[in-house]
């Protein structure tokens, strides 16, 4: 039974593993000191690198330098502050290329309650920003050319005839000038209570200002305009009239309309991708608490059974190399099962196996002349592993005791 509930434990972690590799969106999370404790396989394919290559690294190893610089300079302010953390930036791609992206990042903390590091998700709007970028230089095409061209000025009587209009009206009626002089403009307004409102504004006001309008030719055709308008009074035998200018935005507009629906859908996107990033902190604590009840059931597993069997064969008639044998067996099991070694061994990997055994032995006391003897090396090799441990924890050349230093991890 214990051995089938084992399987099912470290067959939830792949599960979870493969649950982020099927989700597109690239993946990442990271430990306090901004080591990568894992990714999916969208992440990998973005930077162009193999998990192998990503996890037990930081960003100064994956990325380069100026970029490393922001990303960690974010996650600092990420863990003082807490919190959820949303910011644009680039990334280098696969292919070489700078990508802009939009950064999603949260803490998590372990069963303790303490900070165990972040987890973040990028969103490639490369796209968007070069659509945006598209639509500022044609704003500003657009913007040279209407500045280049002469507006449709014209002048109506309070009734809406045409009293005069000016040849660039040409450029969007099939008419000539004189063949619209007396015609009413109001026949060519799309919208008439659109129509309407104008002139109160125009009555009431006495003038308006960009007011935009459609218009339409008789061919059906609709184009927006920006209108400015005022009443001129009339005077001797000259009765008031309006004068104006159309100004074509109907481009500007679908620019806008373009970008406003852009917007929206990044807006949607960005709320979904928070709504992701808390599903996967859940995904993540539910990993680490698996991770820890697999851990306490293999501990179990050499408590109850392991240790048992080896104390059941000592009971037996063993010779001197035998007795020694299980007893060097039942000192390796119990550092394999000790929580000690499990901690000093996640936070300083780079230890060798001998130096995890002085630190051991170190941390319980022994004398460098009892270490040397339990494990048949000199007291000089003692020294030299204790002073290389010291040095590869940061507590070289301070004073620091170097077994109330390894007490931390008890």
């Amino acid at each position: 039974m214990r051995q089938s509930s084992l399987k099912e434990e470290v067959d939830n972690v792949d599960f979870l593993q493969k649950l982020i590799d099927a989700i597109p969106v690239p993946i990442f999370y990271k430990d306090t000191r901004g080591i990568y404790l894992g990714c999916n396989r969208a992440f990998a394919d973005f930077l162009g690198l193999s998990k192998e290559a990503i996890v037990g690294k930081t960003v100064y190893d994956v990325a380069p330098k100026d970029l490393s610089e922001i990303y960690s300079k974010a996650d600092e302010e990420l863990f003082r502050l807490g919190g959820v953390q949303t910011y644009e930036s680039s990334v280098q791609h696969a292919d070489g290329t700078r990508h802009h992206v939009i950064f999603n990042k949260a803490i998590f903390f372990n069963r303790n309650g303490i900070i165990g590091g972040l987890i973040g998700s990028i969103f490639d709007i490369t796209e968007l920003k070069e659509a945006q970028e598209q639509l500022r230089t044609s704003e500003e095409k657009y913007r040279r050319i209407f500045e280049s061209f002469q507006d449709i000025y014209y002048e109506v009587g309070i009734d809406g005839s045409i009293l005069e209009i000016s040849p660039s009206v040409e450029k969007y009626f099939p008419f000539k000038r004189e063949e619209l002089l007396g015609r009413s403009i109001y026949e060519f307004y799309a919208d008439p209570e659109k129509r309407n409102a104008l002139l109160k504004i125009i009555q009431e006001a006495g003038r308006v200002t960009d007011y935009e309008i459609q218009l339409k030719n008789e061919e059906g055709s609709l184009f927006t305009c920006s209108i400015t308008a005022a009443i001129l009074p009339g005077e001797g035998a000259c009765f008031p009239r309006i004068v104006g200018c159309l100004r074509d935005i109907s481009e500007r507009k679908r620019c806008e309309d373009a970008l406003k629906e852009r917007e929206e859908e990044l807006s949607i996107k960005s709320r979904n991708l928070e709504e992701l990033n808390a599903a996967l902190r859940i995904l993540l604590k539910q990993r680490e608490e698996d991770k820890k009840e697999l851990e306490e059931n293999i501990l179990n597993n050499v408590k109850t059974i392991i240790l048992p069997c080896i104390e059941k064969l000592k009971e037996g008639p063993l010779n001197e190399s035998q007795s020694a044998c299980l007893d060097n067996m039942k000192t390796h099991v119990q550092e394999i099962a000790s929580p000690f070694l499990h901690r000093i061994s996640q936070a300083y990997f780079n230890l060798t196996p001998q130096e995890i055994r002085v630190a051991y032995l170190v941390r319980d006391g022994k004398t460098t002349k009892e270490a040397a003897k339990y494990l048949a090396v000199s007291m000089k090799t003692i020294d030299s592993h204790r002073g290389s441990i010291r040095k590869k924890l940061g507590i070289k050349n301070k004073r620091t005791s170097l077994r109330s230093f390894l007490l931390r991890f008890s």
